[in-house]
């Protein structure tokens, strides 16, 4: 299939159908099943998800295995999203044009949502069924761990926390979002490759370089849609960077330069995977997808 915009409509319902499928069931007990599915349910792009499709198409891996992978970075990327949009971090009321989950179920539902999907995230990860030998699920486990903890999205989020109200330089805003955005694409990535018996260096180096590239880039352009677009098309509240004094790359660069350094990001993704050839199509196409979004 070479269709890209099929293959894109056909895997956003697979990832939908298999979220649902993997998500508990709501209870009558207490509210959280409902919110838990509420926080993921609710619209998202599903960009981790689908580079993680777009990555198993260069390679023969078993689909429990992708399943598995999927349904764990979306249930952690739901839990970062419903922490980061609380009051302490970065109050916000919106999430993809809904209400945020601490305004639709209180403030602590809203963190035990995030506890739970943290849980269930590794559960996906260490399944006695995840068709990887051991010593590759050890390894995605391990990646995944590193990604979302002190040396990933944890600390990220730490240091945008620390840099608030502060000027910042370009290197140091861009060691803060390879943490905290870019940590769980690269691992959704790497973790893809992890899941296949005959994976070699070369393969795991070059998406790396992908997933790194495509994680500043997917930043940059997120801050530039902060600062251009409005609150129907985003889906939460623009201009908050700016209202809460933080650094971003427009506010560092300006909007011209910011769309430089992210076709910079982009043109170095395409380059790492060229030697995949026809099998990196996919790859290929969401690097165009992610730099060309209007939300």
């Amino acid at each position: 299939m070479n269709n890209f915009h099929e293959w894109l409509s056909q895997k956003q319902a697979f990832v939908e159908s298999l979220l649902e499928k993997n998500l508990p069931r709501v209870s009558h007990e207490t509210q959280l099943n409902e919110a838990i599915r509420y926080s993921v349910l609710n619209g998202g792009k599903r960009m981790r998800s689908l580079l993680i499709l777009a990555t198993a198409e260069t390679i023969e891996i078993p689909s429990i295995a992708i399943e598995n992978i999927i349904c764990a970075v979306e249930f952690i990327h739901a839990y970062s999203l419903v922490h980061d949009d609380m009051p302490c971090m970065d109050n916000d009321d919106l999430r993809r044009g809904k209400l945020s989950c601490h305004k639709k179920f209180g403030e602590s539902t809203a963190l035990l949502v995030g506890d739970t999907l943290q849980s269930i995230a590794f559960s996906c990860l260490s399944s006695p069924f995840f068709q990887v030998n051991p010593d590759n699920q050890l390894k995605i486990i391990h990646t995944f761990s590193n990604a979302i903890g002190i040396e990933g999205m944890a600390k990220g989020q730490a240091l945008d926390i620390e840099h608030t109200n502060k000027k910042i330089s370009l290197d140091e805003l861009k060691t803060m979002h390879q943490y905290k955005t870019g940590a769980l694409i690269n691992a959704a990535c790497l973790m893809t490759v992890l899941a296949s018996n005959g994976y070699d260096k070369n393969m795991l180096d070059r998406i790396d370089t992908y997933s790194k590239s495509i994680g500043l880039m997917f930043q940059i352009q997120d801050d530039i849609l902060d600062k251009e677009a409005n609150q129907e098309t985003l889906g939460k509240t623009p201009g908050k960077d700016e209202q809460y004094n933080k650094s971003t790359f427009v506010s560092l660069l300006g909007i011209s330069k910011s769309k430089e350094l992210a076709a910079t990001y982009y043109e170095e993704a395409l380059a790492a995977i060229k030697p995949f050839g026809n099998k990196a199509y996919y790859l290929a196409s969401m690097a165009e997808l992610m730099m060309a979004r209007s939300h």
